[in-house]
């Protein structure tokens, strides 16, 4: 692994993802280059045309789109701004930093998004459901874990017959779930199991996307 700067000034979403591939053991640990990166999310808390007081992707994020790190592409710009929101804000919160003022104020966005429909579980599309519920699951507010459990129900219903659930990003789904211990959960990825192992083998190289998908097919592939 080489030890490489995660910070990237001109991207929000490449700065997240080289983060999470630091936090999944993918990437070399620098505790300077973390936290520049970090610090750097946090100043982007509530910037002009941030969704709901969450964190702002940069110019060029909005031009090409966000590109998730298991690979799906969305393309709007409303779409982009939120998923990116949401995921730094799960970001931030995975690194421990809940306690930052930028932190609580954009955990303030998050319970508007909540009352705004989240409750329910999903929040707009099938892409921004999954990032609101992966940010749910480490938010630690209360009846989270209820929530996600009606989210975790809205996708059993969209099961399809070759393992997968209709109109969700598959692999995106699957990190999700890769990262919630519960039953629900688990009997979601036992449903992706049938075709888990037929994918497996076309993801065998080290690009991001072939690693993050590999987390989710074991996931299912190991599932108990």
């Amino acid at each position: 692994m080489e030890e490489e700067k995660v910070l990237v000034s001109s991207s929000l979403q490449e700065t997240l993802w080289r983060l999470e591939e630091v936090h999944q053991g993918f990437r070399a640990k620098s505790t300077v280059h973390v936290q520049e990166a970090l610090e750097w999310i946090l100043s982007r808390q509530g910037l002009k045309g941030s969704y709901c007081n969450l964190f702002m992707p940069t110019n060029l994020d909005l031009e090409q789109g966000a590109h998730l790190p298991t690979g799906e592409h969305v393309k709007t710009s409303a779409a982009t701004r939120h998923i990116l929101g949401e995921e730094a804000l799960r970001t931030v919160i995975v690194w421990n930093l809940i306690s930052s003022p930028s932190v609580k104020e954009a955990m303030v966005g998050f319970n508007q998004i909540l009352e705004r429909g989240g409750k329910n579980g999903s929040y707009c599309c099938h892409n921004c459901t999954i990032s609101f519920l992966r940010t749910l699951a480490v938010s630690k507010i209360e009846k989270a874990d209820e929530i996600l459990e009606k989210g975790l129900n809205i996708i059993k219903k969209k099961r399809t017959s070759d393992g997968r659930w209709h109109g969700f990003p598959f692999y995106y789904t699957l990190l999700l779930l890769s990262e919630i211990d519960s039953p629900s959960a688990r009997n979601e990825l036992n449903h992706a199991r049938k075709i888990a192992d037929g994918l497996l083998r076309r993801y065998q190289g080290n690009d991001r996307v072939s690693l993050f998908r590999r987390l989710g097919l074991k996931a299912a592939l190991n599932v108990i």
